[in-house]
């Protein structure tokens, strides 16, 4: 029974260290072991009322080894990215680079997410520069907008109607003139993201 209570606890050791270090790699995650848990970001953080967990809690997380909760919260997806957290931090670590980063890994790695609708906005809208290589505003409010609740969808059509009369609003999409080129970026910076 000892015996396997040791290898578990050295097994989790392990899944936390490589956590840990998969985070170290991200872009903001360089300092995430200088953290000294103090809670100025947290204190400082004016989305923290809405988030599952607060900024401090998931660098907590992090050093846990807690991957899944991590990359499942809706914490990651409610920043709002001022970088309050960052500015204020003693020990310099980049919470608000970190979260972006913890985002983009989410994605890729298809994790279910508490808050869906920030993480719908996030995908449709990187989907939409990826296809026409700038946004497309109708696409991306019908891609958001729950298809159940349509009423949703009119609720701003005045101010709507207003941008497409002065020439703001394009009811159909343009694509760039290059739009191979820049998915080709994308592509490749995907694919350096990912190692």
């Amino acid at each position: 029974m000892r015996k396997m209570q040791l290898v578990t606890s050295l097994s989790s050791a392990k899944t936390r260290r490589s956590f840990v270090k998969e985070v170290e790699k991200l872009h903001g995650g360089e300092e995430i072991l200088n953290c000294i848990q103090c809670g100025v970001c947290a204190g400082s953080c004016p989305t923290r009322y809405s988030m599952d967990y607060s900024p401090t809690q998931i660098i907590k997380m992090i050093h846990l080894g807690m991957r899944e909760e991590v990359l499942s919260s809706s914490a990651i997806w409610t920043c709002s990215t001022c970088y309050t957290c960052a500015s204020r931090c003693p020990r310099t670590v980049d919470i608000t680079t970190l979260m972006m980063s913890l985002r983009t890994l989410s994605l890729q790695e298809k994790f279910e997410h508490k808050n869906t609708v920030e993480a719908k906005f996030h995908r449709s809208f990187f989907e939409i520069i990826r296809k026409y290589g700038r946004l497309h505003e109708p696409s991306l409010l019908t891609s958001i907008i729950d298809k159940r609740n349509i009423a949703k969808l009119f609720h701003n059509v005045a101010f709507g109607l207003r941008l497409w009369r002065k020439g703001k609003l394009q009811l159909r999409p343009q694509r760039i003139e290059q739009s191979a080129s820049l998915r080709e970026i994308i592509e490749r910076t995907s694919e350096e993201a990912s190692r």
